[in-house]
């Protein structure tokens, strides 16, 4: 199993890890070499060896990199737990779940919710989103330090 970067092998690893695998029947279907090399369940099979080395990383880390890739609530919500929580758990999982996936209230929407300006919504925003990156940053570098065989070549730096 190849990837290019440290990012594209754990998104890989998180979607071979949540897809079940079914087998169907195709007649005259022709399939590369390059596939031919590993079934489906030894790709599952290296994806739960990478997992086991994520679900290693401290925990807040691991939330990150859940959250960021399955997008499950249950990680958005610990998150805010390690956010200032200045407006309150809500803002703080906005803004999570945002970051995560796309979705959620912009920065005017949060500041008439709490009528401060939309600029400060935005530097309080960022601060959050600051804290994330890190955690990120973090774990993919750990992540690059033990899964260096799979991925040659790579030097992911963390960002002070």
């Amino acid at each position: 199993m190849q990837a290019s970067t440290i990012q594209n092998l754990v998104g890989l690893c998180f979607q071979l890890e949540t897809t079940v695998i079914l087998k169907t029947q195709h007649f005259g279907l022709y399939e590369p070499p390059e596939f031919e090399a590993l079934t489906m369940h030894e790709k599952k099979a290296q994806a739960a060896m990478i997992m086991a080395k994520i679900n290693r990383l401290p925990f807040e880390q691991r939330a990150v990199l859940w959250a960021l890739h399955v997008q499950r609530d249950t990680e958005m919500v610990y998150l805010t737990t390690h956010t200032p929580c200045k407006y309150g758990y809500k803002t703080d999982l906005d803004i999570i779940r945002k970051w995560a996936t796309g979705d959620g209230p912009g920065c005017r929407d949060l500041g008439d919710r709490h009528n401060v300006h939309y600029t400060t919504a935005y530097r309080y925003g960022k601060t959050i989103i600051r804290q994330l990156e890190l955690m990120m940053h973090q774990a993919y570098a750990e992540l690059e330090r033990s899964l260096g065989e799979i991925i040659s070549g790579l030097n992911y730096e963390v960002a002070a």
